[in-house]
């Protein structure tokens, strides 16, 4: 008896059935990336800052949450008009070197969505590492940077603000206290503007 061979066409569709499954997934994978792009746009790159201040005005504490926050002083931020355009917060953020905080002073819009400068006011950081904190290479990446801001390594929504490497604790206690000082004035300005 002499079988021969012929051909099945249905023994090669799961040949087809795979090949659909792996099309519609690569899809769905590039799709995904395409669509949180694009809901995560404006912490992608920094905007310009649109304003100068050309001067500024101390707010009374009292009656505001600033303990909460860590905050020991606001000013008002004004432009050449007399607009406001934001608020210069004072405040401590603890980092690596927990007996001494780290005091920091933040820019953040008077509407509360962007941070406009970071500067490191004091700082007991590990030598060669942790003081690296103040330098404008890891200050200027807040610049312009809508908030939140949370660390490249983050999976949280927010611009993302590369940490120093071996020197993560100290770059965080940034990260946290700029987002302290947003928080605050949502709270305490902004949200009673409304």
């Amino acid at each position: 008896m002499n079988k021969k061979a012929h051909f099945n066409p249905k023994s090669f569709t799961w040949v087809i059935s795979l090949v659909v499954m792996i099309i519609v997934t690569v899809g769905m994978i590039f799709g995904s990336k395409a669509l949180y792009d694009a809901a995560n746009k404006k912490y992608n790159e920094p905007v310009e800052i649109s304003f100068t201040i050309a001067s500024t005005k101390d707010v009374a504490l009292s009656g505001t949450n600033a303990e909460n926050y860590s905050v020991t002083g606001v000013e008002e931020a004004y432009d050449n008009a007399g607009n406001l355009v934001a608020y210069v917060v004072e405040g401590t953020t603890v980092g690596y070197n927990q007996e001494s905080p780290i005091e920091m002073s933040t820019v953040i819009s008077a509407d509360g969505t962007l941070v406009c400068g970071v500067d490191i006011l004091h700082q007991d950081e590990t030598e060669y590492l942790g003081v690296r904190i103040a330098g404008d290479d890891f200050k200027g990446q807040f610049d312009g940077r809508y908030l939140p801001v949370v660390a490249s390594t983050s999976t949280e929504k927010g611009s993302k603000i590369d940490v120093i490497a071996n020197s993560t604790i100290s770059s965080q206690a940034v990260i946290d206290g700029v987002n302290n000082a947003q928080n605050f004035v949502n709270e305490n300005f902004v949200a009673k503007a409304q």
